[in-house]
């Protein structure tokens, strides 16, 4: 074999060689996952966002913990299981995680047999005392974030999950109807005694938590935050208009557009009933209504996400 055959040879074997490197790595490009897919799946979810609005709690940190949601719940009535499932499911999908506190809670907290002593005479076991125990379980259990569970969230400041309003003073986000309400376990702890002091000056027939807690706004000299519910709660079921088994539910999305998040309490529930904007059209009564808020929760959250976007805070 002479030097120009033997040349052409190896010519040849590096252009092979070379051929079996490109298909290599465009093997490996093929099915390696890319470092830059997440910024693509990130424009993708967000394109997809009105529908379905999923936020962590701060930042994208996989170590940061999601904030906690409490509720008190010890089952009083019918009907409220179901709420209470609808109300664990929103505030997961916000992106918190829920803790729903009981009596046994309460009766950790050392204040709790002076407590008891002022509320069992006046209420024994019922809803009313449950609603006064429940400030010391929020205590007892490290403070922060409380609502009612027929309090769903809507446009929520995520960065307020952890990071407390007020640096952690206690704020009431519906003037003195504690619905939804954040502070330290200190502040839970110094309302929850305030409260009790309160109640010999309640005078409706009739006494709860919030009569107690209106009056502690009235005084104004307690260093607690009581926030408009215009610019924080919407309550009831917020569509336009009336709804018949003919017409479609209409959202007010401009409504919804304000607001941290949506009470559905008896009495806005009683009020959206008579105006003909309860979801659900089997049902013949106040009372009805009223046992199945969780089912007609469930439906009004639905169509605030598919017709106004959901949440609007980024």
């Amino acid at each position: 074999m002479n030097i120009a055959s033997l040349k052409q040879q190896i010519e040849k074997r590096k252009k092979i060689l070379i051929i079996h490197a490109v298909l290599v790595l465009a093997i490996c490009n093929y099915f390696v996952p890319r470092s830059h897919s997440h910024s693509h799946s990130n424009s993708h979810s967000h394109s997809h966002s009105k529908r379905q609005p999923f936020r962590r709690a701060t930042s994208p940190d996989p170590d940061n913990e999601r904030p906690i949601m409490h509720t008190f719940y010890e089952k009083v009535k019918d009907g409220e299981n179901d709420l209470l499932v609808a109300w664990k499911e929103e505030w997961t999908r916000a992106g918190f995680e829920t803790r729903v506190l009981k009596l046994d809670d309460a009766k950790r907290h050392p204040y709790f047999k002076q407590m008891e002593k002022v509320v069992k005479p006046m209420f024994g076991k019922e809803y009313n005392a449950m609603c006064l125990y429940r400030w010391l379980a929020m205590a007892a259990s490290g403070g922060g974030w409380m609502c009612d569970y027929d309090t769903f969230p809507t446009n929520f400041p995520m960065d307020e999950g952890t990071n407390l309003p007020y640096n952690g003073r206690f704020t009431s986000f519906e003037v003195q109807v504690p619905s939804l309400v954040s502070g330290t376990a200190d502040e839970w702890t110094r309302v929850a005694k305030l409260l009790v002091e309160a109640m010999p000056k309640v005078k409706e027939k009739i006494k709860s938590d919030m009569h107690a807690f209106a009056i502690l706004r009235t005084e104004g000299t307690h260093k607690i935050y009581f926030l408009p519910a215009r610019l924080n709660m919407k309550g009831g079921f917020p569509y336009k208009k009336a709804i018949s088994s003919h017409s479609q539910r209409e959202v007010d999305c401009n409504r919804m557009a304000i607001g941290r998040a949506v009470h559905f309490a008896h009495y806005y529930t009683r009020q959206s009933y008579n105006k003909g904007m309860f979801p659900l059209h089997n049902v013949t009564s106040l009372d009805q209504a009223l046992s199945r808020r969780g089912e007609a929760a469930k439906i009004f959250m639905a169509d605030w996400r598919e017709q106004c976007g959901g949440s609007n805070v980024q």
